[in-house]
């Protein structure tokens, strides 16, 4: 065959633990889906499996101690339901690996959100909170993920100030923007359940996961609130272009306006439909400045025609 398929068969053994299994009890019988010829085979006789495993494992922790840079309340979360931190560990894996590289942050997200679903919790309702936050911080680990493929023109936004007239233009959500109703404001949820961030957060949950007792007392106190957030360019790279996310946080009362910027209605619209309904001037002022700081923040922009 080729060296390419040596390649492909050491970090499948490296990413894959039912493969490693099986090289463990088989030794190199368990690679012969790779069609390897006996000298090709022969070059993993040596391989001790001990070491293999030291060696995946180090991999791993490397791989999820940089992702909880992004998803820093969902591994916390993740920590404290029943698989605990093996939920994070299992989701680094050859599948994962055959991901393009651009496009790895994302799949991982995605997969973490459906084993969190799928490891469920008895209450119904602080599980829908958990879920929540996962797609929130989902939401921007995606954004960013697209802010990184994007030429910087693709990813400018103007915001500033609206034009004149800006309230009868139809508007529509600007690209990279996405937003989640949280349960609490994020900034608070981060300081009561993160210790600490960065990869440091990633050791820090191996001595010391959260409790199930502090995620229900945290998730608890509720204070909902929708969370825009656009991710942003802040320095360009070839390589790693750096990517912040700008924010704003609304009262969840805004999560069913949001539907309606679709490019057909102005704020103008709502406001009049909401007038009709019964809304007082208060509320409406409240609608009015919300849109501003969405507008503000470059998360709206005017439909095109």
């Amino acid at each position: 065959m080729s060296f390419a398929d040596q390649e492909q068969a050491l970090l499948d053994l490296v990413f894959d633990r039912e493969l490693r299994a099986a090289f463990r009890r088989d030794g190199v019988a368990a690679l012969a889906r790779y069609g390897l010829s006996a000298g090709e085979l022969a070059d993993f006789a040596t391989v001790r499996p001990g070491a293999l495993e030291m060696d995946a494992a180090a991999r791993v922790n490397f791989i999820l101690a940089q992702y909880c840079r992004q998803f820093p309340l969902t591994f916390v979360l993740a920590s404290s339901l029943p698989p605990g931190l093996d939920l994070l560990r299992r989701h680094v894996d050859a599948a994962l690996m055959r991901v393009a590289p651009a496009e790895r942050l994302g799949a991982f997200g995605i997969a973490l959100r459906d084993g969190i679903a799928a490891a469920g919790l008895a209450d119904a309702r602080e599980q829908a909170l958990v879920m929540s936050i996962v797609e929130a911080e989902l939401g921007m680990a995606w954004t960013a993920q697209l802010a990184r493929q994007s030429t910087p023109a693709a990813a400018a936004t103007s915001g500033g100030e609206p034009p004149p007239g800006w309230l009868q233009l139809p508007l529509t959500i600007a690209p990279l923007t996405s937003a989640a109703v949280l349960p609490r404001p994020y900034a608070e949820l981060k300081a009561e359940l993160c210790p600490c961030t960065g990869a440091e957060l990633w050791r820090r949950l191996g001595r010391e996961p959260l409790t199930p007792e502090r995620r229900r007392a945290v998730l608890g106190r509720r204070d909902l609130r929708l969370l825009v957030a656009r991710a942003a360019v802040v320095r360009p790279s070839p390589c790693e272009p750096e990517i912040e996310h700008v924010t704003v946080e609304l009262g969840e009362g805004f999560a069913r306006l949001l539907p309606h910027v679709d490019g057909r209605h102005s704020v103008a619209t709502l406001l009049a439909q909401l007038r009709t309904a019964g809304a007082d001037e208060l509320l409406l002022d409240g609608v009015t400045s919300g849109f501003r700081r969405l507008w503000e923040q470059g998360m709206l922009q005017a439909a095109l025609a």
